[in-house]
């Protein structure tokens, strides 16, 4: 039975990989979500056969069977990554409930960090989906908290009103209550923010060493935190135990 579960995970986590990558365009464009896919290339209507996640890029060789241009390797990883996501949240809580809830939650996290990376914008689509299924996953483990989400929005919340929004958007806000109602206490929500800022830092040096950037360019936050988020649920305990001897 825990292989089925496996390999449904892993299915399914391909399969909204794939919805992802829809998304990834229309939701910043305001375009509807539904109807068919197109090749990003020459927009020609993909069939059946092309829309397998991964699979149909291998077998394609990275290339639309219809204008040949090549369309690069953002679409299978993004599936991959999905995928590896929904087995994690299976791997973290077997249920399936409460594995379900949390993967659709990392799936969100994911999308959000991706979209906010390319676009620099948060949508309050999918925060509001994201802090949904957050709280969902935390009701059905049993382990519902406030005291993180409260704190990663009112330090959000405090610097969007004293830059009148010119340091973090509305969308860090909504994006950092729901990692903590995600993350659950305060203590894993403040590692996390502590890693966001650590991994923000190290990035932003880099673009700066290597004039990727200047110290005027806007570097998006929420890819940053996601990421520490991911990292704290999945090494957080550890990490506070070597900060708070004892923590464990």
């Amino acid at each position: 039975m825990e292989n089925y579960w496996f390999v449904l995970f892993a299915v399914l986590g391909l399969v909204f990989g794939s919805f992802g990558t829809v998304l990834f365009s229309r939701i910043p464009a305001g375009r509807h979500i539904g109807g068919h896919s197109r090749c990003p290339r020459c927009k020609h209507v993909l069939g059946v056969g092309e829309l397998i996640p991964v699979m149909s890029y291998v077998l394609l060789a990275g290339r639309c069977r219809h204008c040949k241009k090549s369309i690069g390797p953002f679409y299978p990883c993004i599936e991959l990554a999905s995928a590896g996501l929904f087995l994690v949240a299976f791997f973290l809580d077997r249920a399936p409930l409460p594995a379900l809830l949390l993967a659709f939650s990392l799936w969100l996290m994911l999308l959000i960090a991706v979209i906010d990376a390319r676009t620099q914008t948060i949508h309050d689509a999918l925060n509001l989906s994201f802090i949904i299924f957050s709280v969902a996953h935390a009701v059905a483990i049993g382990q519902l908290q406030v005291a993180g989400a409260l704190l990663l929005a009112l330090f959000f919340g405090a610097q969007w009103l004293v830059s009148r929004g010119k340091w973090v958007g509305s969308g860090d806000i909504l994006l950092g209550a729901g990692i903590g109602f995600l993350l659950g206490d305060w203590e894993n929500a403040l590692l996390c923010l502590g890693l966001a800022y650590i991994l923000g830092a190290t990035a932003a040096s880099y673009l700066l060493l290597f004039k990727k950037a200047s110290r005027k360019s806007h570097i998006p936050f929420g890819p940053f935190l996601a990421a520490a988020a991911l990292l704290t649920i999945l090494f957080g305990d550890r990490m506070l135990g070597l900060i708070v001897p004892g923590f464990l």
